[in-house]
């Protein structure tokens, strides 16, 4: 990705004074981000009715495009647009995704920490759920594993900021979208003026409204003792404890083979594909998420001394002194990152073909170099830690 958004200095001047002036801290579905008034003036943070300049056009839930977007500015692209306040030395927002930092102190956050879920600097975070709207390969996605194939295992979906997350706000965690590659994964139901939500993806931060977030009504009012954590992982199980929900039920909207029951009995941990492995259309097995990690011992010293494994605990949990327990749940954010993860791949967790494994052969890269892995990935399947420091942190072989 050009390393462009320090560039557009109409749009970072306008939306800087813009987000600066409105009230309030802009946490996410709050201010800038949905929860709107009738009087609100966030709408003018980042649209013009009558002058927009951005040649940005909106996509419907079903994929299709609509017309302008009246984005102010001259950005070209969506991703671009939001480094404008969530960039490199951007005044509008703190969270600055780009280099996967936390720009400010704040109630648990300090400025300087990382970012919970890792960033988009390609110089930093060599593998990225990728941003500006690149089509890439959904690996585990499609009915089959290559529904939509050229050459690579998974269906192709096209990814960037507005992909997964809901700019106006949404009944999810961060802003996460309740449509996802035409796949429902929250909302709200009954009636339009009263309506209710029904969120997926839930948090486990001190306040945080664990029903979801209300439309029609400010944040700040409606959640006023919430306190968001951008550094910490404090995921929370699925709303009512469903195994298909949560964020790894999330994830299934494009990942569709990962958190599916499959007609091999009652067991979602296996199903058919081809992964582009070498081995063709074979039943695949995986690690079970949205369930308890019933062996967990916690961290042992003798290779864990930082950086725990995140999972998600119970939805009311005081999360004051909580530790990860035999009764948390293990799911997909356990072992990877959202946005970009900068973990090393080296050895035999950089085999470019698995039916001749060959240390360091890299994926098609430069051998040794660290960054190639496993197929059906083309990097560092976005983990936590180098090579498979997420399998060791609980199972400890």
């Amino acid at each position: 990705m050009a390393v462009k958004k320090r560039f557009l200095l109409v749009a970072v001047f306008a939306v800087a004074v813009a987000v600066l002036l409105a009230p309030g801290v802009a946490f996410a579905n709050y201010s800038i981000h949905g929860s709107y008034t009738m009087s609100t003036d966030a709408c003018a943070g980042c649209h013009r009715a009558h002058t927009a300049a951005s040649s940005i056009t909106w996509t419907r839930n079903d994929g299709s495009t609509g017309g302008s977007a009246l984005l102010l500015g001259t950005s070209t692209s969506t991703d671009d647009f939001c480094y404008t306040c969530h960039g490199t030395a951007m005044l509008g927002a703190d969270t600055n995704v780009f280099d996967g930092k936390f720009e400010a102190d704040s109630g648990l956050n300090s400025a300087g920490q990382n970012l919970n879920g890792g960033g988009f600097n390609p110089a930093m975070f060599p593998t990225q759920h990728y941003p500006n709207n690149t089509t890439w390969v959904a690996y585990g996605g499609g009915t089959t594993g290559r529904s939509g194939i050229i050459s690579t295992g998974g269906e192709q979906v096209v990814i960037g900021c507005t992909v997964c997350h809901d700019v106006h706000g949404s009944s999810n965690y961060r802003l996460l979208k309740d449509v996802v590659n035409g796949v429902t994964v929250g909302g709200y139901t009954g009636d339009s003026y009263n309506p209710t939500p029904t969120p997926w993806v839930i948090s486990s931060e001190p306040g945080y409204p664990t029903t979801g977030w209300l439309l029609h009504e400010p944040g700040g009012v409606q959640v006023a003792g919430y306190t968001p954590d951008y550094t910490d992982a404090r995921y929370a199980k699925a709303p009512g404890l469903d195994q298909t929900k949560g964020i790894s039920g999330w994830c299934a909207s494009c990942h569709t083979q990962y958190n599916t029951w499959s007609s091999m009995g009652t067991s979602r941990t296996a199903s058919v594909y081809d992964s582009n492995d070498g081995f063709g259309l074979v039943t695949r097995h995986r690690h079970p998420v949205n369930v308890p990690l019933s062996n967990y011992q916690g961290a042992r010293s003798l290779v864990i001394t930082a950086g725990v494994l995140p999972l998600a605990h119970d939805n009311a949990a005081d999360y004051s002194g909580l530790k990860n327990t035999s009764s948390d749940w293990i799911d997909c954010l356990t072992c990877h990152v959202g946005h970009g993860s900068s973990a090393l791949m080296t050895g035999y967790a950089a085999v470019a073909d698995s039916t001749d494994p060959l240390p360091d052969s890299s994926y098609g890269l430069t051998p040794g170099d660290g960054l190639g892995s496993v197929p059906p990935d083309d990097g560092n399947a976005l983990l936590r830690g180098n090579n498979r420091f997420a399998c060791e942190a609980c199972h400890n072989k």
